[in-house]
């Protein structure tokens, strides 16, 4: 029995450390913080998995009530990772997640409000669907005031033999009606009368023509009750409730038949399902089964809906009818819902913001129009959109684009500024994440690695101490500095080459550790590798956490660069330095850019004017019709082109056509780096 409501304790509160886990049980182990406005905060999230891989990279992210919020990118980004994080169902390993402004990294998923749809139904096969949907009602206890349930079911029966015998007993008559198959008469009465399964359970016992007997067996049953819980200090309120000093009592209960079956065909209401209750999912349709799923979630009325892609299993159509159904049912129930899909189609019709998430990287957060039209960079633009934004290689050539094929975009002075002023913001950038202390020790190492493995180890006659002096004059300033001089000076008279070797890996130990680089310069560097057109290496990894073993147990691993965690694949500080000279090169003259324009953006020249670049003509390969548009597809500038055009006029394949582009539809971006400009 609880006879107060657990709170969470005020996570700016200070107290003795010897009280601390008194305070923390009291408040149920839930801690809140009052700064964070938003209903769903996620601060610095990340998540390495304990072979050393990293999943998610500090994912931050704040969701207000009622948001329909869609995580989308390719298969691998770390969007259900992120997910099952929210669940409770993976392990957070650095990072906070509030719900409802309570810190939920250590609650556990059955205490966190949520309820989560997966791609694979989960239902019961040997459940009706009735049951399917009730399951997790029964599955768990559920904090409830205390109720004089006798009193309660003596008091609704009389209410109903005083006012509503006629309805009763067309009720109890109903049940009994095979071809209605609700299950047992008192279920159905107690449903029919909205009164509680004990009350029915009396009214069906009863003679229905000796009113005043229940009457006064009522009042002789409800007497002995108020006297037995008189005994034992309880009173009872208005509302059946027990109080004690004028607080009202709980305790932890399973929810009664009554609930449960009202809560069920709630829901079954909502998705169409009343028809289908007795059945069980062998004898459904797939869409059938993912809206008993839909049920189940519903049902709890929790405060957060989780789902991880559930339309992936249906076919095209079906598809398409669930999406609306889920928007309908998102809207009708007013929960606050994040969703996982690969489908852009369904990001963009179903979210009210979207997260644009690859490789682990969050890298655009806004509306689906917000996404579509400002792309953040040249992953987002080709990811969102049907079909795909066209991409093609040019030449930046002081306000004037130059493709492949001779072709020349004049652009305006205001883009001129714009040029400008990237490329001077990414080198300043650049400059002084080099000059931080961490990338110093990573030029540092660069030096000394060099050294240490040419020739596959440390060779005496190479000239280690001009290496040892430019990582001395690299390292000004940095608080290793002096521990080097120190190893330095005490590796002086190594002499064989394993002697060497082992000074010289002596020397690399302080250079590996590290403080927490910000995530955004380490998110712009993994962009650089991952978007360049260049390929710059093989594996686009910038590091990654080495597995710690441990025979009796795993050890979870530190998110942090630090010197027994990290194993790099490329040096940070060359991935810095080599994106630099890029950007002062396009800086100070032409340069290679990257051009997107979507398809209902490329226009018929005819047909259009104001707006629009000169014409180009190309060779309309495919023509495809779309009800009132046509895809024309065709080459351009050495690549794919693809034109969505709505007009009247019919295309037909392999014909010349006359296009043009929308001029202020253009985006422009870096090569490099691959943002736009």
């Amino acid at each position: 029995m609880v006879n107060t409501e657990n709170k969470p304790i005020d996570g700016s509160c200070v107290v003795p450390v010897k009280e601390a886990g008194k305070t923390l049980k009291n408040a149920g182990y839930k801690i809140s913080n009052s700064e964070i406005d938003a209903f769903v905060s996620l601060k610095d999230i990340n998540k390495i998995y304990p072979n050393g891989v990293q999943a998610v990279y500090d994912f931050n992210m704040d969701i207000s009530e009622k948001e329909f919020i869609v995580l989308v990118g390719p298969s691998g980004c770390g969007k259900s990772t992120t997910l099952r994080m929210i669940a409770g169902l993976e392990e957070i390993t650095s990072g906070y997640l509030y719900i409802d402004k309570v810190l939920s990294n250590y609650t556990s998923s059955k205490d966190r409000d949520i309820s989560m749809v997966f791609q694979n139904y989960a239902l019961y096969p040997q459940m009706t669907v009735f049951d399917n949907i009730a399951f997790p009602l029964r599955a768990r206890k559920y904090r409830r005031p205390m109720e004089a349930t006798v009193i309660k079911a003596w008091d609704q029966a009389v209410e109903v033999v005083e006012t509503r015998l006629g309805e009763l007993t067309d009720a109890i008559k109903n049940a009994k009606d095979k071809a209605l198959n609700f299950g047992t008469v008192v279920e159905y009465v107690a449903t029919k009368l909205k009164i509680c399964d004990e009350a029915a359970k009396i009214l069906c016992k009863a003679k229905l023509s000796s009113v005043e007997e229940i009457k006064n067996t009522a009042k002789v049953k409800c007497e002995e009750e108020r006297a037995k819980l008189s005994s034992k200090g309880y009173e009872i309120d208005g509302e059946y409730r027990l109080t004690k000093g004028g607080e009202i009592q709980y305790h932890y209960v399973k929810m009664s038949r009554e609930e449960i079956r009202a809560r069920v065909f709630e829901a079954a209401e909502i998705l169409d399902l009343g028809p289908y209750l007795d059945r069980r999912p062998k004898e459904l349709s797939v869409g059938q089964m993912q809206r008993v799923a839909l049920g189940r979630a519903i049902v709890r009325n929790a405060k957060l809906f989780l789902m991880d892609e559930p339309l992936s299993n249906l076919d095209a159509k079906l598809r398409v009818q669930m999406r609306s159904e889920i928007v309908r049912i998102h809207e009708q129930i007013g929960a606050t819902t994040i969703y996982v899909t690969h489908d852009q189609t369904e990001a963009m019709t179903m979210a009210t913001k979207i997260v644009v998430m690859s490789k682990g990287w969050v890298q655009q957060i806004g509306t689906p129009q917000e996404i579509y039209c400002n792309p953040k960079n040249i992953f987002v633009a080709t990811f969102i959109g049907s079909p795909a934004m066209n991409i093609f290689d040019a030449e930046y050539d002081n306000g004037k684009l130059v493709f492949s094929n001779g072709y020349e975009v004049s652009l305006s002075e205001e883009y001129k500024a714009r040029h400008k002023a990237f490329y001077e913001a990414k080198i300043s950038e650049l400059r002084r994440m080099l000059s931080t202390d961490d990338f110093k020790k990573m030029h540092a190492l660069k030096v000394l690695d060099k050294l240490l493995y040419a020739n596959d180890g440390a060779d005496p006659s190479l000239d280690v101490d001009g290496a040892l002096g430019e990582i001395l004059e690299i390292l000004q300033g940095v608080d290793c500095v002096e521990q080097i001089k120190t190893l330095i000076s005490e590796g002086k008279a190594a002499q064989s080459p394993k002697a060497v070797r082992a000074w010289l890996l002596k020397i690399r130990e302080p250079l590996l550790s590290f403080e927490k680089i910000p995530s955004e310069d380490i998110g712009m560097l993994h962009n650089a590798q991952v978007f360049s057109k260049e390929e710059i290496v093989v594996d686009d990894t910038l590091y990654y956490q080495k597995p710690k073993k441990n025979n009796k147990k795993s050890v979870k691993v530190n998110v942090n660069l630090n010197s027994t965690d990290i194993e790099f694949v490329n040096n940070l500080y060359e991935v810095a330095v080599g994106l630099l000279n890029k950007f002062e090169a396009a800086l100070s003259g032409k340069h290679p850019i990257r051009v997107g324009i979507r398809p209902e953006d490329i226009v018929l020249d005819a047909e259009t004017s104001g707006n629009k670049t000169d014409k180009f003509v190309v060779n309309a390969n495919i023509v495809e019709l779309l009800g009132s548009e046509l895809l024309v597809h065709s080459e351009f500038a050495g690549a794919n082109l693809i034109a969505k055009i709505s007009t009247g006029v019919l295309i037909k394949p392999h014909t010349d056509v006359e296009l043009a582009l929308k001029q202020d539809k253009i985006l422009i971006f870096d090569e490099s780096s691959g943002d736009r400009i």
